[in-house]
């Protein structure tokens, strides 16, 4: 058993102060169906349990269980390209669509979001709550994040969310379909950083290569233990994100820590005992 407040049992300092310099006004008179009370047990007594119990149910006593859930699966966040060349072709809406249905195939997984454009955001924290982050991805759009394309950017903001992750796989999807022109990061440093994290990013273009630069995101990752998709269809983009979705599974553990509080058992001792107390005396 464990006390939130222990400090309030210093309070008892001030009761034996009372009880041996405070003195009351006049004698108490008893009620007579009381009077066998008397016999078992004084008033001093009778008022020290009284706060002591009062005391323990403030002290807020509990005891705490902890149980290990482990659960197989990744720590990916989808970095989403959401520049003004992704309303052409109608390609953000598709990319949502497949995305949202990806989200729904990974059940144990922590997922987050990160969208791009002239800057790189997150839009949604690591998180099991699919629907969540199905919902934040509803919610974007083209040119949310300015026109222009910051791919680097988003890597680096998808390293801050999965950096603190306990999981043992940790993965980058990112989307694009262009070129990076508005990155304020080094590509080396980037690189450097998702090494250091251990963190596989698959890369996917959309479009061919006189639109997208492929040459950085094979380097990415190459660099990285991933992979690069090219995209010329919706329906190879269904098929990477299928292809994806096969990835092994890794075990995230969770510590779930559940308190049981006490503090209602010494309440009802002390409203029994005041009661008790009340009822032997009249002021």
């Amino acid at each position: 058993m464990e006390i939130t407040y222990p400090w309030v049992f210093l309070l008892l300092i001030i009761y034996f102060m009372c009880e041996k310099y405070c003195y009351p006004i006049r004698m108490a008179i008893l009620f007579p169906h009381f009077e066998f009370s008397n016999k078992i047990v004084s008033d001093r007594f009778l008022r020290f349990f009284i706060i002591f119990f009062s005391l323990c149910a403030l002290s807020n006593p509990y005891i705490k269980k902890e149980f290990i859930q482990d659960n197989k699966g990744y720590a990916i966040v989808l970095s989403i390209d959401s520049s003004g060349s992704m309303a052409q072709y109608n390609k953000f809406t598709i990319v949502t669509k497949v995305a949202n249905d990806f989200i729904k195939k990974r059940k144990n997984d922590e997922l987050g979001l990160v969208v791009f454009g002239t800057n790189a955001f997150i839009a949604s924290p690591l998180t099991r709550n699919r629907d969540f982050v199905r919902d934040i991805l509803n919610k974007t759009y083209v040119g949310i994040a300015g026109r222009n394309t910051a791919i680097l950017d988003s890597l680096l903001q998808s390293i801050r969310l999965l950096k603190s992750s306990k999981a043992k796989s940790k993965i980058v999807i990112l989307l694009t379909d262009g070129i990076d022109n508005a990155s304020k990061i080094d590509l080396d440093l980037v690189v450097s950083q998702l090494k250091q994290y251990n963190i596989k990013v698959y890369t996917i273009g959309i479009g061919d290569e006189s639109v997208v630069n492929y040459n950085l995101l094979r380097y990415i990752s190459s660099k990285t233990n991933g992979k690069t998709y090219e995209a010329l269809s919706p329906k190879d983009i269904a098929n990477i994100y299928n292809n994806i979705n096969k990835l092994e599974r890794t075990n995230i553990k969770n510590k779930i820590i559940y308190k049981d509080y006490l503090y209602f058992y010494p309440l009802g001792l002390t409203i029994l005992l005041l009661l008790i107390y009340v009822g032997r005396r009249r002021w």
